[in-house]
């Protein structure tokens, strides 16, 4: 009798949670990739074969800006376009970073070069507007740029050739392949500025761009991104993961992608990318052997899908803005009006919950005392997932390299997530004291929905995280005080109920913010994962006694701490995964003194045993490696060609110093940086290239402070003319950054399992510094 009585009691729990585990699978599912298709996939389909099969001649090598190899990779590219019957021409422009137009009042320097975009038209048969699918194909210095982004770029040929097989579209596709992305966007802004300057400019509000980019060497598309409204339909056809609340965080960081100029010109647009695997991130080995087929093959499906949809739809027609998420393979989405009434509806429904549950069994106080202590668990989770960092950090100072993209970030993020479990179970055990399940997970319901409010307020697009699990939670809660009795079973269970949506929602926005921001911001997914998790501890009231629980929680501590424990001991390199090392060189030409520097310390493999004079800042001596302390030691001085001047002209009139110079780089510089010294002088406004910049005022404390930067310097060198107003001549300091180390220094040779961290850190560059005075 009583061992029915208790499977009884345990039956709820075992119901729910297998629930909540069908749940998670069913949300989680549509973050697998599909097989990559054949070559002999039918013709209107996207093949990841056909494309990976192009990346040979795209991203064999590393092909920066400006570089030999990117000039072949060009003429690749237009014959291949040529070949599917288009017209593909190159448009050549000087192009300037956004800041160049704006006031130069802080240490941000302006990135000028010369780009060459690839442009093709496939023209629609009764246009509404156009739709612009975009890719970059200039890589880092450092990368060959297999996945960043070779193979956005090899997508866009598998998809125009796909499209060319089929019926022609109601609107323009055009095609561009922009140049020196990496260098500062500035392919897409010589895009938009030369079609501002032509009368045939296309109206932007009738331009929807589709971008697809590479964060990483696998995982699903993501469309992480929407500018503009009405577009939700293109998403859900393209099948994408997505969420607006992934797109309001990557607003809110300092990551911009050509999308970004696309949106401030005014045109629409969506963001594709493939996440996972962000160690090889501009690295040596971002290339062909370690890009997933199946992530070419989501991206290109999800693509290919959304230009078919815009390509047939009115572009005229915009829309309202919308909150959208993925939810079991399909999107969701509701316009933005709804987020506020939908939240203070959520609160006022919690809110009621005490009173009409006080004649039910449940209890205001006990449900008050719970919510009162149950911000120690975002705070905690918060906590963790920083002191975990700080602490890897110290035990391994080679993850501090790679910005927290580790290769086995799994493998952490679950030693974090055990350690949390104990702390959740441990608040529930002290809120349980004067609170019943049920009042606990009223409680929490109470946090959801003021979170709701509070992002309905400052952060509408991920306001839906919280307002559904809230609104749904508060409805199964009424349900259960109801039609239950006081002692029944399901009241314990009802808070494991009430996490189902919460699950449905926050697991898959977890699972992408996990790679997405690597280890060092770990403890942002760990706060989101926190809060449906507060909604389960109500599965373990069946537990036959408190110490077979506080057994559990013992045994479930050992292991988180032991797979942080043995993970980081064991987390080793490899061929295929090498560990990341940083070492430049640095020769002042001005006094001959050369240096080696790092990001990193001693412990370094090969290069550590270089870096025996402490650590340094280089913020005057070396301007572009200011802000962070540098390890450094003595490095032999190398015959290195320096930077140069000629057609110096100087002139003076009503106080304002006009200096005229031409500017030459060493062979093979892939960025110049000119720093002016405005100690004694405020910098009025210059030319470069032909584009004008702004200036900068001049500063008591004195220092470079005021610069540009100008990517793929051509050989004969940057016609700079500086208007500046103050005494004396006008110091400028010039700094050329080249790929790789001198042979004349010595340099060490990287083993197979090693390699260069990523760029754009100190990542086997020769900065060589020259002092101007003009």
């Amino acid at each position: 009798m009583q061992v029915t009585t208790m499977m009884r009691r345990r039956i709820p729990a075992l119901t729910a949670l297998v629930v909540l585990l069908l749940t998670a699978v069913a949300s989680a599912l549509p973050l697998r990739t599909s097989d990559p298709r054949p070559a002999s996939a039918p013709v209107g389909d996207f093949s990841a074969a056909r494309a990976v099969a192009r990346l040979d001649r795209i991203a064999r090598v590393p092909h920066p800006a400006g570089s030999v190899a990117q000039s072949q990779v060009r003429e690749y590219l237009v014959g291949e376009l040529r070949d599917l019957g288009l017209r593909p021409e190159v448009r050549d422009r000087v192009a300037a970073s956004a800041s160049a137009s704006a006031s130069a009042d802080d240490d941000d320097s302006t990135i000028l070069g010369s780009v060459s975009n690839i442009h093709a038209t496939i023209p629609g048969a009764k246009p509404t507007g156009r739709v612009l699918l975009v890719a970059h194909y200039d890589s880092v210095p450092i990368a060959p740029g297999a996945a960043d982004d070779g193979a956005g770029v090899a997508a866009i040929l598998e998809i125009a050739r796909a499209l060319k097989t089929g019926p022609q579209l109601r609107n323009d596709l055009e095609i561009l392949f922009t140049d020196g992305e990496e260098s500062g966007l500035l392919g897409a802004r010589a895009f938009v500025d030369a079609e501002a300057g032509t009368r045939r400019a296309a109206d932007p509000r009738r331009t929807v761009v589709v971008n697809l980019e590479g964060r990483g060497a696998s995982g699903p598309a993501v469309m992480f991104e929407m500018a503009g409204t009405g577009l939700v339909p293109a998403v859900r056809a393209s099948g994408a993961l997505t969420t607006s609340f992934a797109a309001a965080i990557y607003d809110r960081l300092p990551n911009d992608t050509d999308l970004t100029v696309f949106e401030e010109a005014g045109m629409r647009g969506l963001n594709f990318a493939f996440m996972d695997g962000s160690g090889h991130y501009h690295t040596t080995h971002d290339d062909v052997a370690r890009l997933d087929r199946a992530s070419v093959q989501s991206m290109g499906d999800a693509a290919l899908a959304a230009v078919r949809r815009l390509g047939g739809s009115d572009l005229s027609r915009g829309g309202s803005d919308a909150t959208y998420f993925s939810l079991f393979g399909t999107v969701v989405s509701y316009p933005a009006w709804l987020v506020l009434p939908l939240a203070v509806v959520t609160l006022a429904g919690v809110a009621v919950l005490p009173w009409f549950g006080r004649r039910r069994g449940l209890s205001p106080g006990g449900a008050g005392r719970a919510a009162a202590t149950f911000p120690v668990i975002p705070i905690g989770a918060a906590v963790g997932g920083l002191a975990g960092w700080w602490v890897l950090s110290l035990a391994r100072p080679d993850f501090v390299l790679g910005g927290g993209s580790v290769y086995h970030l799994g493998r952490y993020a679950w030693g974090e997530a055990l350690l949390l479990l104990v702390l959740l179970v441990a608040w529930y055990r002290r809120a349980r004291r004067n609170a019943s399940p049920l009042d606990v997970v009223v409680g929490v319901l109470g946090w959801f929905a003021l979170l709701a409010v509070v992002c309905a307020v400052l952060l509408p697009q991920g306001a839906y995280l919280f307002t559904w699990p809230a609104l749904i939670g508060t409805a199964v809660v009424g349900v259960t005080l109801r039609f239950t009795a006081v002692d029944s079973p399901w009241r314990a269970v009802t808070g494991a109920l009430t996490a189902v949506p919460a699950v449905a929602l926050v697991l898959p926005v977890v699972l992408l913010l996990l790679p997405a921001l690597g280890l060092e911001l770990t403890a942002a997914p760990l706060v989101l994962a926190v809060l449906p998790a507060a909604l389960l501890p109500g599965l373990l009231e069946p537990l036959p006694s408190r110490r077979a629980l506080t057994a559990g929680m013992l045994a479930v501590a050992v292991a988180g701490a032991g797979t942080l424990v043995v993970g980081t001991s064991l987390d080793g390199y490899s061929a295929d995964e090498p560990r990341p090392v940083s070492l430049g060189y640095v020769l002042e030409s001005d006094s001959g003194k050369a240096t080696w520097v790092s990001l990193g310390d001693t412990s370094q493999p090969a290069v550590g045993k270089l870096l025996t004079d402490g650590s340094a800042r280089y913020d005057d001596r070396v301007p572009p490696l200011g802000g962070d302390a540098l390890a450094n030691g003595a490095a032999r001085p190398a015959p290195l060609e320096t930077p140069s001047t000629t057609n110096v002209s100087v002139g003076e009139a009503d106080g304002v110093r006009t200096v005229r110079v031409r500017i030459q780089a060493p062979a093979g510089t892939h960025t110049i940086d000119v720093h002016a010294d405005t100690g004694a002088h405020e910098i009025l406004d210059a030319t470069v290239a032909g584009v004008r910049l702004a200036g900068g005022p001049k500063r008591a404390q004195g220092g470079w402070g005021w610069s540009f930067g100008y990517a793929a310097p051509p050989a004969d060198g940057i016609d700079v003319v500086i208007r500046a107003r103050g005494t004396g001549v006008l110091p400028l300091r010039v700094v050329s950054t080249t790929v790789g180390l001198p042979d004349a220094a010595d340099p060490p040779v990287l083993a197979p399992d090693q390699s260069w961290t990523s760029w754009p850190s100190v990542a086997g560059q020769t900065f060589v510094v020259r002092t101007f005075r003009l």
